[in-house]
């Protein structure tokens, strides 16, 4: 993340301000980094890749800028990093698929608490990683990151029906694929 910030200071100088006075475009981004960030991560499933990937968000944020209405600013940030993970994945068909599982499972707690805590983690994110790309997507945003139903929607480009029904369809997969595990901690 500490490149992040830096492209944020390259690419968004403090004086450049929104058309409309509403503030730098680092004031504006800043605080939508980490969610940036771990959409991306979810998305690339590599560390490296979702780095890229978020600077170029930044990028293409920062030249656009001068046409955002400044509405829903995290909302625009996800359209821009979707369209970028589609853009990348379309290049990548041709080239076999390398797949890396470095899993964000928080603090390294030496306690069978946290190691139970962290197996959990690990079991619930190996069931997400399961669902098919667009129902992974709004249950993350959803869930995860607790953006509205509107803001998924237009974060996505999708029918606000379209977030209601791939959400419920998802959790109700994630039931499925969790059941034994959920099971298996009732014994």
């Amino acid at each position: 993340m500490h490149g992040l910030n830096r492209a944020i200071e390259m690419f968004a100088p403090k004086s450049q301000t929104h058309s409309g006075g509403r503030g730098s475009f680092e004031e504006a981004v800043r605080p939508h980094l980490d969610v940036l960030y771990r959409v991306a991560r979810r998305m690339t499933r590599n560390a490296e890749e979702a780095e890229d990937i978020v600077g170029q968000t930044l990028l293409l944020g920062y030249k656009n800028w001068n046409r955002f209405d400044g509405e829903h600013t995290r909302s625009w940030l996800i359209r821009i990093l979707k369209n970028e993970f589609l853009g990348l994945r379309r290049k990548q068909r041709s080239r076999p698929e390398e797949t890396e599982l470095d899993l964000e499972v928080g603090d390294q707690n030496k306690s069978w608490t946290g190691i139970a805590d962290r197996l959990n983690s690990e079991r619930i994110i190996q069931a997400m990683e399961q669902l098919p790309e667009e129902f992974r997507m709004v249950s993350l945003l959803c869930d995860v990151e607790q953006m509205s139903y509107e803001e998924v929607s237009e974060a996505l480009d999708i029918p606000l029906g379209t977030v209601r029904s791939r959400l419920f369809r998802a959790r109700a997969r994630l039931r499925e694929l969790l059941a034994d595990f959920v099971a298996e901690g009732a014994h």
